[in-house]
């Protein structure tokens, strides 16, 4: 009896043991800026694969006002898990950004978002050092994450109210993002200035974009304060929108949530624009037109006969299963040198798509590589 005991309890161990190290992680970290006389705190969460999965990227979603845990939590779990479908199912690092909440520090939140007005004169002290913020994130932030962690270059911003106007004033004046969802963001600040950067913006010329912006009721009802000009940057800004024509590469949506307030409306902007991002980024339709080397091996103890490998483009045979042969090295080790355009997508077969061939070390799905600095991939066959 006892013996069954000792071997129910080594069970337990052992799959309790493997489950905890399948669960996503939130770390929490001081970062001590020269842009800055404090310490700022920052979230970071790794998706439940990131150990397993060694050669995976993971985009990075950056959520501003990450001192309200909350609005961290609501991004990570939603974007990782509940707007997630079968078809479209790819994990992200999330890195939540916190501002100071104590008012005694003369520092605020107002500062981390809001710049130097240009058209009306400063009346307070809370506010002025959105330009430093940029720096912090784009010089000491963003490089740490990269240096790191596994990324893949591509970059999602979250934000709400003046939030939401910095993130996007941070892709149509600093570039600081590739992608950005702008919640209920006060368009009409320093006469229009965010309305007015965003209309302007040169989206001709611009790289491949995905940009949402949401309004709840604000300006719509009487008994809630909101600066006058709040409604009408906005109108402004959807007019805009609703009457362009955009780049293919380029996805511009706006939303209504009349029903909603300024801080109830956040859920249900969260999970309508996250679920189109999750679609957006699964399976990008656009890459870049230049070529870049890739080393690509499969390392295997089971594998017999050739190995292909196919993807997304010609030269991965554009889905051919029977795509491109990769070098025999010895009994257990295939390599692939190409030239490929990022992001590339592929999978290893051995001919056909029922002797497709999994890896327990990268996505999935589709494999992807992204960053030209992180083109040297080796993989374990399942």
């Amino acid at each position: 009896m006892k013996q069954h005991l000792l071997t129910l309890l080594f069970m337990l161990i052992s799959v309790f043991g493997a489950y905890s190290q399948e669960m996503a992680r939130v770390e929490v970290k001081e970062f001590d800026s020269k842009y800055f006389s404090f310490a700022r705190p920052v979230l970071i969460y790794t998706p439940s694969e990131y150990d397993e999965a060694t050669e995976s990227d993971y985009d990075v979603v950056y959520v501003f006002d990450a001192q309200d845990r909350a609005a961290f939590d609501e991004v990570q779990a939603l974007l990782n898990y509940a707007v997630q479908q079968p078809a479209n199912d790819r994990s992200y690092i999330v890195v939540g950004i916190a501002s100071p909440t104590h008012w005694d520090l003369d520092y605020c939140r107002n500062n981390d978002f809001l710049p130097v007005p240009e058209h009306q004169k400063m009346t307070s002290p809370y506010y002025g050092s959105a330009d430093k913020f940029k720096k912090f994130i784009k010089e000491e932030l963003m490089p740490y994450i990269d240096s790191n962690y596994n990324t893949s270059g591509h970059t999602l911003g979250i934000g709400h109210s003046l939030g939401a106007s910095f993130v996007l004033d941070a892709i149509t004046t600093d570039d600081l993002f590739d992608d950005c969802i702008a919640i209920s963001p006060n368009l009409g600040w320093d006469n229009n200035r965010f309305a007015n950067n965003f209309i302007n913006f040169d989206f001709k010329n611009s790289r491949p974009r995905f940009i949402y912006i949401t309004m709840g009721n604000e300006g719509l009802n009487e008994n809630e304060y909101f600066p006058e000009s709040w409604r009408p940057a906005w109108e402004e800004v959807k007019k805009f929108v609703d009457n362009s024509s955009f780049p293919e590469t380029i996805t511009v949506k706006t939303a209504d949530f009349p029903e909603n307030g300024h801080n109830d409306v956040v859920l249900p902007a969260h999970i309508l624009t996250l679920k189109e991002y999750a679609r957006y980024r699964y399976n990008p339709s656009f890459i870049d037109n230049e070529s870049y080397p890739v080393h690509i091996e499969l390392s295997g103890e089971n594998i017999e006969g050739d190995v292909f490998i196919t993807g997304n483009q010609p030269g991965l045979a554009d889905w051919n299963p029977k795509g491109i042969k990769m070098k025999k090295v010895n009994d257990t080790t295939f390599v692939a040198d190409l030239s490929l355009h990022l992001p590339a997508e592929f999978k290893f077969t051995q001919g056909d798509w029922d002797s497709a061939i999994g890896v327990s070390n990268g996505d999935s799905g589709n494999i992807r590589i992204s960053s030209p600095q992180k083109a040297n991939k080796h993989y374990k066959a399942f």
